[in-house]
């Protein structure tokens, strides 16, 4: 799972998040501020990078970074 990792420090750096505030509790709207838009590319991010398919029910999955990560990883072992 470490390509996991690598993915998404490539999403994070691609969304403007610094390295030094990536923790597993960060959440992308009250850490970050991400809005809407954000959210969709970090979402559109996450379905090309990793092959799978990210429906809008999910979105409550991808509130942290932890909670994107375990999303993903979720999804990959069903496959």
């Amino acid at each position: 799972m470490h390509n996991v990792e690598e993915k998404f420090t490539l999403i994070f750096k691609y969304m403007g998040i610094p390295k030094e505030q990536i923790r597993m509790e960060a959440s992308f709207i009250n850490d970050f501020g991400f809005e809407e838009f954000q959210f969709t590319c970090l979402v559109f991010y996450i379905g090309s990078y990793f092959k799978i398919n990210v429906r809008d029910s999910d979105y409550p999955e991808l509130d942290t970074i932890g909670g994107a990560m375990n999303f993903v990883k979720q999804k990959l072992e069903l496959n």
